[in-house]
């Protein structure tokens, strides 16, 4: 039987502070866009399957087999990311999210193989992504009049069901809909702006709701 074999501390070490600087560049932008899965959770990712890959490498030692371990964390990764999605109307929300969390999976697992080159290289890659792609898809898509409502619901209340149905007596056709807090106490509504109606007229109807706090309507960034 082979011996495992053993890493100094100074690499697991620096392995781990790898890990840890390149999820949070992943998960940085995901915390500045208020997603459900942020900066933590990007960087739990990535430190946890840098850290999957060098125990798997030290319990193996020589018959050591990467692809066994990648599979693993790939899977498990497939789960948390299921739960960052959310289906509304027609539209599906959090497919990106989903597919940071999945890359960052991948970089950890580099990190954890000592493959830092490609790990740093990837890491720009989707950080550019994620950032200044953004433009770019919406130019392409011609997607030139998106535009979100933030609202902020009044302490205790619930979603406020009837919004829905009076933005679209006006021809407001929400996209999607992000639930953000712990309670859900903040709503991101996604939606194609209409010309006939101004932003001033949305405000009104939103604004006269109970359970609504306040509200701000700006263009998607």
């Amino acid at each position: 039987m082979n011996e495992p074999l053993v890493l100094p501390i100074s690499t697991v070490a620096l392995r781990l502070l790898v890990a840890f600087v390149l999820g949070g560049m992943i998960g940085l932008e995901r915390e500045r866009r208020d997603r459900p899965a942020g900066l933590r959770t990007h960087i739990l990712v990535t430190v946890a399957a840098a850290l999957l890959m060098m125990i798997s490498k030290l319990v193996a030692g020589e018959e050591f087999d990467p692809g066994r371990i990648a599979a693993g964390v790939v899977t498990g990764i497939g789960f948390l990311g299921a739960g960052t999605i959310i289906r509304y109307g027609a539209g599906v929300h959090g497919l990106t999210t989903a597919a940071a969390l999945w890359a960052a999976s991948a970089v950890g697992l580099a990190v954890g193989m000592g493959s830092y080159a490609p790990a740093i290289v990837a890491t720009a890659i989707i950080f550019i992504t994620l950032t200044a792609l953004r433009r770019l898809e919406r130019y392409v898509g011609g997607v030139t009049a998106e535009q979100r409502i933030s609202i902020e619901l009044a302490a205790g209340a619930d979603f406020p069901a009837q919004l829905l149905t009076q933005l679209q007596e006006v021809g407001v056709r929400i996209d999607s809909i992000d639930f953000l807090g712990d309670d859900h106490e903040r709503l991101v509504l996604y939606y194609k702006n209409p010309k006939v109606v101004s932003w001033e007229r949305l405000m009104e109807i939103i604004s006269q709701l109970e359970a609504v706090a306040s509200v701000e309507i700006s263009p998607r960034s």
